[in-house]
């Protein structure tokens, strides 16, 4: 935007100033010119004392410098506003792409309801070995469209904080998976810091805080046959640390970029069932708890899930 339209002159207004400006010129020289043709010679000579000069010059001086310093104080503020209408703009959009997101998983959690049921429905009873694909099919389906109901569940609710032990939090997933999983369980185990302090509770909503947890447990027992599963919580610089390491098939370093996309799922997992969302669900929980989560993983030797919580 030149200056003109900023300061909203429009071209009459230049002209006018172009006017005001030149004519004090234009009229001075015609003057001189006037007096030079009628042969006027004599000259106007003025005193000035030294210590004035040094005073005007001094005045005429800080005069230029503080118009300089406003010109630039105006160009910076103008500068600023344009960011920060870039900054707003940025964060208007974003919000409303996740709220068109959100809708989106809304919808095709309702579209695909009744169709599922009916496909089940159909499948039960049947012993052909044709059914039986047609209804494991449809409940992987099934599993596929809970999970994106839980995604848009876990961007919109409210959070319900209450004060969570995260080591009798861990101890909970573990038994749930003892019960489902006997020797995957007994591989597990947790090691929890307490010296010189022991990781004070965390004000969190305990429903989503366990449903992360339980995500990241269950990925360490299906994609790690055998070997060991460590599961370590301590407090690092104002932050509750859980870490669970496997000794699994670990993670293509190219698969590793887009592990907590939707629906991602590496190449050397195909043959585990699941939906591709579980990192994911994750990631949501971490970061509405103003936390976040990072994985690191090699192919062939494990990986480790890193989840960090805010205790202030």
């Amino acid at each position: 935007m030149s200056a003109a339209s900023r300061f909203g002159w429009n071209p009459a207004h230049r002209v006018r100033l172009a006017a005001a400006v030149i004519s004090p010129v234009i009229l001075g020289a015609a003057a001189g010119g006037i007096l030079l043709l009628l042969g006027e010679r004599r000259s106007l000579t003025i005193a000035i004392a030294l210590p004035a000069v040094f005073l005007a010059a001094g005045v005429l001086i800080s005069l230029i410098v503080g118009i300089a310093l406003l010109v630039r104080s105006r160009r910076r503020r103008s500068r600023a506003r344009v960011a920060a209408a870039h900054i707003e703009g940025e964060a208007v959009g974003q919000r409303t792409e996740r709220e068109s997101h959100r809708t989106f998983l809304a919808r095709l959690d309702h579209e695909l309801k009744n169709p599922l049921t009916a496909i089940l429905a159909t499948a039960a009873g049947r012993d052909s070995p044709e059914w039986h694909t047609v209804d494991a099919q449809a409940r992987k389906l099934g599993t596929l469209v809970r999970d994106l109901r839980k995604l848009a569940e876990l961007e919109t609710r409210e959070l319900e904080r209450e004060q969570v032990d995260l080591e009798l939090l861990l101890q909970e997933a573990v038994e749930a998976i003892r019960q489902r999983d006997g020797a995957s369980a007994a591989r597990i185990r947790v090691d929890v810091t307490r010296v010189p302090w022991t990781v004070p509770p965390v004000h969190a909503d305990i429903d989503l805080l366990s449903l992360a947890i339980d995500n990241v447990l269950g990925n360490a027992v299906k994609y790690s046959a055998e070997g060991p599963i460590e599961v370590r919580l301590r407090e690092e610089s104002g932050w509750a640390v859980i870490e669970v390491a496997d000794a699994g098939r670990g993670i293509p370093a190219v698969d590793l970029p887009v592990v907590f996309d939707e629906l991602a799922r590496a190449q050397n997992a195909r043959d585990v069932q699941g939906s591709g969302l579980g990192l994911t669900l994750v990631s949501t929980v971490l970061a509405r708890h103003g936390g976040d989560v990072a994985l690191r993983s090699v192919e062939g030797s494990g990986s480790v899930i890193t989840l960090r919580l805010p205790l202030r």
